[in-house]
């Protein structure tokens, strides 16, 4: 009789048990105490000499409970509408935006590349697996950035391309591979399948942040998505992390388990300038070069009367420098042989078309391509305009920020007429680069 009575009750305990939630109760028999207070999220303990029993509760709970002659192992599975959950697993830098499936690593899989250069545009490729078994619609994945590693604080948007300045610190930059569009070739190791364009793993080229998506990441697949970014502003020598954001769901996209940000080190102060030679028939400036330059010499060779000559060289810059840099140039000696060829009648700070002045035997001049100056100066802007070289330094290229390989064209132009005394000439010129860190 006595089991029969405690078998009864169990069964009424359970179904009291399912309907109310905020309530404690005490139930006794000779050999059965029930307790189940509320506490935590919810819970409760149950003891006698032959039954123990423990129930807790919260977002994924399993439980055994156990006596000399019962045992119970219990758990429930927690409603609630299905959502799509995006994680993020693997990402690796690479350095050739100029390929859609780029192949010039910057480092390797799920490492972090050191001394990025200021203005690089490189790309990240970046799985993301989506473990809630929901597809999301229409997604698009904005890149953010800190300098914190766990994204508690400094967290940035990275900046759209029409809204990149010096002070952006990380743009969004244009490479192979148009915004939106899918990607050709997984390169990481995690992604599902994507060849050729197809597959469940080819996510989208990302070159904006904003721009609206009609992509479907599928339930539970890892899709590799793609990112061309730059710096711009960025500090040398300095760490950064970068996180997708779901902009569908308003939400960042977490690291899964055992999985990393993406990260990467700018490199410390760099300025690099270098001179190039041109060849003859090289269109600069708008005038086509008649002889060649080495970065060394610049070689006129035999002057017809009334003739122009021009030649030139390339003036080329990287540089992380904040506040830019500019170069100036200055001359040790005139054109001078047995007499000096006249130096053309203009000066840099106004340069002029090109003329022999009357009376003169000739003229001997520069002209820069840079068309904008420091003050937003645009006296070298139109093509066929020179200056005479002086004892003195004077601005032939300036930019007021990093920049990463920008390459400036030097003409130098010389005429003279027959009354030019006959002989060999030469000068001396020096270039003075200036960076601004």
């Amino acid at each position: 009789m006595n089991k029969i009575k405690i078998y009864c009750f169990i069964a009424s305990l359970l179904s009291c048990c399912f309907f109310v939630q905020a309530r404690a109760a005490d139930f006794a028999s000779q050999n059965f105490i029930s307790r189940e207070p509320v506490f935590g999220d919810f819970g409760g303990r149950s003891d006698s000499a032959s039954f123990g029993q423990i129930n807790s509760g919260g977002q994924t709970i399993t439980g055994e409970s156990s006596s000399s002659n019962f045992i119970l192992r219990s758990g429930f599975l927690y409603f609630e509408n299905k959502v799509f959950t995006p994680r993020s697993q693997n990402w690796k830098w690479f350095d050739d935006e100029e390929n859609e499936t780029p192949a010039l690593e910057l480092a390797g899989e799920n490492t972090a590349p050191a001394d990025i250069a200021e203005q690089n545009t490189v790309k990240l490729r970046l799985s993301i697996k989506e473990i809630g078994n929901t597809k999301g619609k229409n997604m698009k994945f904005r890149l953010q950035f800190s300098k914190f590693s766990d994204f508690t604080q400094e967290v940035y948007n990275v900046a759209e391309i029409g809204d990149c300045d010096s002070n952006s610190v990380w743009c969004y930059a244009d490479g192979a591979g148009d915004d939106n569009v899918l990607i050709t070739t997984k390169l990481l190791s995690d992604s599902d399948n994507c060849s050729g364009g197809v597959g469940v793993g080819c996510g989208a080229h990302n070159e904006s942040g904003i721009s609206e998506s009609v992509f479907t990441h599928l339930a539970k697949k890892t899709v590799e998505y793609e990112f061309t970014v730059k710096s711009s502003g960025a500090e040398e020598n300095t760490a950064y992390f970068f996180r997708a954001f779901d902009t569908v769901n308003g939400k960042p996209v977490s690291v899964n388990f055992g999985k990393s940000y993406p990260s990467l080190s700018i490199g410390g102060a760099k300025f690099v300038f270098s001179v190039s030679g041109l060849s003859g028939g090289i269109s600069s400036e708008g005038i086509t070069t008649d002889v060649p330059t080495t970065p060394a010499t610049i070689s006129f060779g035999s002057l017809n009367f009334d003739s122009e000559i021009e030649a030139a060289q390339r003036l080329s810059v990287s540089t992380n420098a904040k506040g830019g840099y500019s170069i100036f140039v200055l001359q040790r000696q005139g054109l001078l042989g047995p007499v000096e060829i006249p130096p053309v009648d203009a000066v840099n700070e106004t340069p002029n078309a090109w003329y022999v002045k009357p009376g003169k035997s000739g003229a001997y001049g520069y002209h820069t391509g840079d068309d904008t100056l420091f003050g937003e100066s645009a006296r070298f802007a139109p093509d066929n305009t020179y200056a005479k070289f002086e004892n003195s330094p004077k601005e032939i290229i300036y930019s007021s920020g990093p920049v990463n390989n920008e390459s400036t064209d030097m003409v130098f132009k010389v005429q003279v007429s027959n009354q030019q005394e006959a002989g060999e000439y030469a000068s001396s010129i020096i270039y003075i680069a200036v960076p601004i860190f």
